[in-house]
């Protein structure tokens, strides 16, 4: 038997949603495994990918999906088709996103289990079922809305794979309208008060966290991003940082620029005189001994800070020390909304976060309402 000719697979992104598309033996073959049920653009976009790499490790094989036997139990019971749907988009999930998804199937199996649905057909679940037990779910774990809706999502995608198997037609979840969210208030940026007060403390009293804040509010990376910079990601001459894919939320390579007020302090960090592959905020700990030489981290070091070690000193020093009841996160929206006061564009807003859309940037750049609302009143045209 001849081996099949296939092209590499390839995410197309288009009007009617997303896929991952390949030629095998001249015929065009697309899957979707409920990519434009993940509403959030960034994690679709790797998910995507990762679809994209399992097919075509699966085609280097020698998979061909015309050859390929189909589930054909008619009798599968909605439980039984549940598990038979995770185990098949396993492969296909990044770990923690496979987790989040066993754990909702774990849910579901209990609410269905005690609304006496065990016996339900696969082939019998209606929109109702689907309701019913998701609402059972929700007074069982009292999630809010937004749990809820995160939820709904995975069974949603779970069940699509059904569809790709023939044992479903269509995706009974299909059309569930997600529950009303709240706007979260959890990275509410300071008042313009609160931020004197922190930056007067940490400019004065931690000059080396005061930095790392500085570069969070100028750049828009992550705190878990910046504490995996090292030395030889930062250029000061071409005044950017390179971030490698494998620290990156998207995995994808980016590029961001060190505008001058920030390079002015890394300059003052004379991080020429250390070696290439130290953190640029590190600290000289090691495992059981604690800091060695310089007893100070957030400097240049060759051992990497953990992320939780950032939030803790956050809030030692700003929300005990003065009472501000502000996340360490909120000056990335905080940085969006004085550049978008600034004059800066949302167009390189976004390239400069990284985001895909507009859409995924104005959800950090809340005050671009307030501009838009000004513009209106001053450059309104007479009548």
């Amino acid at each position: 038997m001849k081996k099949p000719v296939y092209s590499k697979p390839k995410v197309c992104k288009s009007k009617k949603g997303w896929y991952v598309h390949f030629r095998i033996n001249g015929k065009q073959k697309r899957y979707k495994y409920g990519l434009n049920y993940i509403k959030n653009l960034t994690e679709r976009s790797t998910e995507a990918n990762n679809l994209a790499t399992a097919l075509y490790r699966k085609l280097k094989n020698g998979w061909n999906p015309y050859t390929e036997v189909k589930a054909t139990n008619n009798k599968m019971l909605f439980l039984e088709a549940l598990d038979f749907a995770l185990d098949k988009k396993k492969e296909h999930l990044a770990p923690k996103t496979y987790l989040g998804y066993k754990g909702t199937i774990r849910f579901i199996s209990k609410a269905t289990n005690d609304l006496t649905l065990d016996f339900l057909e696969i082939k019998e679940t209606k929109r109702v079922h689907i309701r019913t037990i998701m609402e059972k779910v929700k007074k069982q774990r009292n999630w809010s809305n937004m749990a809820y809706n995160k939820n709904l999502n995975y069974l949603k995608a779970v069940l699509s794979e059904l569809i790709q198997w023939d044992i479903l037609e269509t995706n009974p979840a299909h059309q569930i309208k997600n529950l009303k969210v709240q706007e979260s208030r959890a990275n509410v940026p300071p008042t313009l008060d609160e931020h004197q007060k922190i930056k007067h403390c940490l400019e004065s009293n931690h000059p080396h966290f005061y930095i790392f804040i500085l570069t969070i509010f100028h750049t828009g990376i992550r705190p878990k991003e910046i504490l995996q910079l090292k030395l030889d990601m930062i250029d000061l001459e071409k005044q950017q940082i390179i971030l490698p894919p494998e620290i990156t939320k998207t995995n994808k390579e980016r590029i961001v620029p060190i505008n001058n007020h920030l390079l002015e302090h890394y300059q003052s960090m004379e991080l020429n005189i250390y070696p290439s592959d130290f953190y640029l905020f590190g600290s000289y700990r090691q495992k059981g001994k604690g800091n060695v030489g310089k007893h100070i981290d957030f400097i240049p070091g060759f051992t990497q800070i953990k992320r939780d070690t950032s939030t803790k000193r956050w809030h030692k020093i700003v929300k005990q020390g003065l009472g501000i009841n502000v996340n360490m996160y909120a000056y990335k929206h905080f940085g969006a909304n004085q550049k978008i006061l600034a004059g800066i564009d949302l167009d390189v807003l976004r390239e400069l976060y990284g985001h895909s859309s507009k859409l995924m940037t104005m959800r950090y750049a809340k005050v671009v309402k307030e501009v838009y609302r000004n513009e209106i009143i001053q450059k309104s045209p007479k009548f």
